[in-house]
Parts: C-alpha cells; sequence; structure tokens
C-alpha cells in the first residue's frame, strides 16, 4: 500500500512538472500572459493510468475573461464546467484503449497580468490595468483508468467543437517512449502517432 501511494506521488509530481513546464514554454513562445484561442493540455501515460490537466483562457471556453457578471454569464460558466467534467466527449480515445474516467475537477483561476507587463516594461494606466490586469482561465485535472493504453496512438478533439472560441491546444505527453510535444488546430483536431 505504501509503494502504492508512493508510485502515485511521483506520477503526480511528473505532471505537475510537465504543467509548468508547458505554461512556462507557453508564456514565453507567446511574449505574453496569455493569447486569445491558444490553451495547453498535459498528457501522462503509465501503465494503465492515464493523468490530463488542461487549463484555456476564459475567452476560448465562454467568450469573455472576467468574472462572470450577469445570471447569462454565470449560466455560461457553469454549462462549461458541467462540459468539461466529461473529458471523454472533449478528448475522443481511440475505443481499444477501454478508458473510464476516474475523477474529474474543474475551477476557474483569475490571473493578474501585472507581474508579466511589469517584467516587460510596459506602462499602463489604471483604466487599463483594470480592464486588461485580470483574467480567467479553466482548468481542468483529469484522472483515467484504461485497460490499454498502448493503442492510445491517435486522439481526436471534439474540444473545439463544443469550445468554438478555442482555436489550438498545445499538447505535452509523457510516455514510456518519453516527452513529445504536439499541437492540434481547430483545422486539424487530431493528434496522430503518440
Amino acid at each position: 500500500m505504501r509503494l502504492h501511494h508512493h508510485v502515485r506521488t511521483l506520477f503526480a509530481a511528473g505532471l505537475l512538472i510537465v504543467v509548468s513546464a508547458v505554461h512556462a514554454e507557453e508564456e514565453h513562445r507567446e511574449l505574453g500572459p496569455h493569447v486569445h484561442g491558444h490553451g495547453t493540455l498535459a498528457i501522462v501515460i503509465e501503465d494503465n493510468n492515464l493523468q490530463m490537466e488542461l487549463s484555456a483562457p476564459g475567452m476560448d471556453i465562454v467568450g469573455f475573461e472576467y468574472e462572470p457578471e450577469t445570471a447569462r454569464e454565470r449560466k455560461a460558466v457553469e454549462a462549461a464546467l458541467a462540459d468539461l467534467k466529461e473529458p471523454l466527449k472533449l478528448i475522443a480515445l481511440p475505443d481499444p484503449a477501454g478508458c473510464t474516467v476516474t475523477s474529474a475537477d474543474t475551477s476557474i483561476a483569475v490571473k493578474d497580468h501585472e507581474d508579466h507587463d511589469a517584467a516587460a516594461g510596459a506602462e499602463k494606466t489604471a483604466e487599463t490595468d483594470e480592464e486588461e490586469g485580470r483574467h480567467t482561465e479553466f482548468r481542468a485535472s483529469y484522472a483515467l483508468s484504461c485497460a490499454d493504453t498502448a493503442s492510445i496512438t491517435s486522439i481526436y478533439f471534439p474540444f473545439f467543437n463544443r469550445f468554438s472560441g478555442s482555436e489550438r491546444l498545445a499538447v505535452t505527453a509523457i510516455t514510456a517512449n518519453g516527452q513529445s510535444s504536439f499541437e492540434v488546430t481547430r483545422e486539424m483536431p487530431r493528434l496522430e502517432e503518440m
């Protein structure tokens, strides 16, 4: 039992490192804190376990990036969070893999741009800071148990059909073969040859 817990801890730590690296790489490449239409997905496959961490700007998911203020906006956020809790409807794995969801956690983070802007030497007025200084980011964390993870050689992304504001996902995958980086887009929503 203790060994199993240790393995799970290492597994979680590995995923955390991947997610941090993905975020750092995204921010460095974009020369800014975030870009609309661009999300990230980290995938770790170990034995018959699959874990995924998804993050996307609020604009991609609900069409706005501030905290919901109206009943309509709150309803849009609730619907998005409900849909994000069903990963297999957004990230379609091959049937032979036989994957079932063991946990799905979703949340919204309110992030601040100030640190990035200060580092970039940008000057802002109080007005623009209030409008642009904060944005929301949807995050989802999934754990799945699969009958045969070796058959996960391609992944299709209905995610783009559900979230029309999203244009691409930068995907980082860690499998027994090592770490790989991919990009899936609205135009090419399939990941091949994992």
